[in-house]
């Protein structure tokens, strides 16, 4: 049976493995289900209509499942926060539940939020995602896999953020951060190539060298976007990562972050 601490509240109604670990001061609310393998160090706040799957850690301060900060929720609705598995939500983290009914706020596996994460409404967040102290996401942002948010950055409602992607520190942007690039500042600032994590991870020395050319074009060469994504088509190999980029900046709703007016990009 759980291991549960007599002075944690554990509402009969949750729904607990058999090997879970919730320590002193915890609460768990009626609708809450924790997978098997997860831990529940103490004093953390687990409510809603919240999912977590297998081996998450969760430590002192974190709220999840609490209502979202948005006027027009109702409080009579259901909605949901459903987080994967291997997940480390350190001190203070706050993970809302969806805005609108039948709507979700989702994390997915091995992600490692630090202490003061804000991860507001219907955000989606892939895998293997680190989130650095006090940083912030605003309703409805999409973070993808690998993605890198560093200390005490701010991203506005609706924004995306590609794929092994890296905000720098106290950086605050209301644009879609493209794949594979690093930005920094307040928006229309990507400064280069996240170099370190693709070859952290595996990729090709060809694909890496297809990834800096697509910055070069994109971001340094003065084009509009349209030029710009078609000279990618044009004069870059066409591997999956070059597809993904282009694909990214296609689909942008927002409009993308760009080299910054020192560039004379335009948009």
């Amino acid at each position: 049976m759980p291991d549960i601490h007599p002075t944690a509240v554990v509402d009969p109604k949750a729904e607990v493995a058999e090997d879970v670990q919730i320590g002193p001061g915890c609460i768990v609310g009626p609708d809450v289900v924790i997978g098997e393998g997860c831990r529940l160090i103490a004093q953390c706040y687990i409510s809603g209509h919240t999912t977590l799957g297998k081996r998450n850690s969760v430590f002192p301060g974190a709220c999840i499942g609490t209502p979202p900060q948005d006027i027009a929720f109702d409080e009579s609705s259901v909605s949901y926060v459903k987080i994967g598995n291997d997940n480390i939500i350190r001190e203070g983290v706050t993970i809302h539940l969806g805005t609108k009914p039948e709507t979700e706020t989702i994390i997915g596996n091995n992600c490692f939020l630090m202490e003061n994460v804000h991860i507001a409404h219907n955000c989606k967040l892939g895998n293997n995602i680190i989130m650095v102290h006090a940083a912030g996401l605003s309703g409805y942002v999409t973070i993808e896999d690998n993605a890198f948010i560093s200390g005490l950055s701010g991203v506005h409602q609706f924004c995306r953020i590609g794929r092994f992607a890296m905000l720098s520190g106290g950086s605050a942007i209301s644009k879609d951060l493209p794949p594979f690039m690093i930005a920094d500042g307040r928006n229309d600032f990507v400064r280069g190539v996240n170099v370190i994590a693709l070859k952290r991870n595996g990729f090709d020395l060809s694909v890496v060298r297809a990834i800096k050319n697509i910055y070069h074009i994109f971001f340094r060469s003065g084009l509009n976007t349209g030029n710009a994504l078609k000279k990618i088509k044009d004069e870059v190999e066409q591997t999956p990562e070059v597809k993904e980029f282009v694909e990214f900046v296609e689909s942008s709703e927002r409009g993308v972050l760009t080299q910054g007016e020192s560039s004379g990009r335009r948009a």
